[in-house]
């Protein structure tokens, strides 16, 4: 969550230079004045899914996630088909585990998305692969 709406770095070995997701400033509608309280998540939700619902809810000042209750998920989803939540305030996330014990990871924010293979070193996740960033 810090690469996509922070743009830290993400530890990497070989070590890599971070690349900015496109548009990580939506399009001029964040700056650092001006940044969303909540960010929802649609983590682990298919393509579809996550284009209609969210599960989590990522606290921006505290770095803090946690799960949304059922009627809190219902009352996103209905936010987002009216259009409310607007894409500073969503992030999605998937990952798959890889036979190898790495995690291939895929996430976006703001019409950014980036994917890359991970592996856990020290109780962290370390990116082994390049990562490939895309604009949509």
């Amino acid at each position: 969550m810090q690469w996509a709406l922070d743009g830290r770095a993400i530890p990497a070995d070989p070590e890599q230079p971070t690349q900015a997701l496109p548009h990580r400033n939506c399009g001029g509608r964040l700056d650092d004045g001006h940044r969303p309280k909540l960010v929802y998540v649609a983590w682990q939700l298919s393509a579809e899914g996550q284009q209609t619902a969210c599960n989590w809810k990522y606290d921006v000042a505290t770095r803090r996630a946690e799960p949304l209750t059922p009627d809190e998920a219902k009352e996103v989803a209905s936010r987002i088909a009216a259009g409310t939540i607007t894409a500073e305030e969503r992030v999605f996330f998937h990952s798959t585990p890889q036979r190898d014990g790495r995690l291939r990871a895929t996430g976006g924010y703001c019409w950014g998305s980036a994917a890359g293979t991970f592996e856990f070193r020290n109780d962290h996740p370390v990116l082994v692969s390049p990562l490939t960033v895309r604009g949509y």
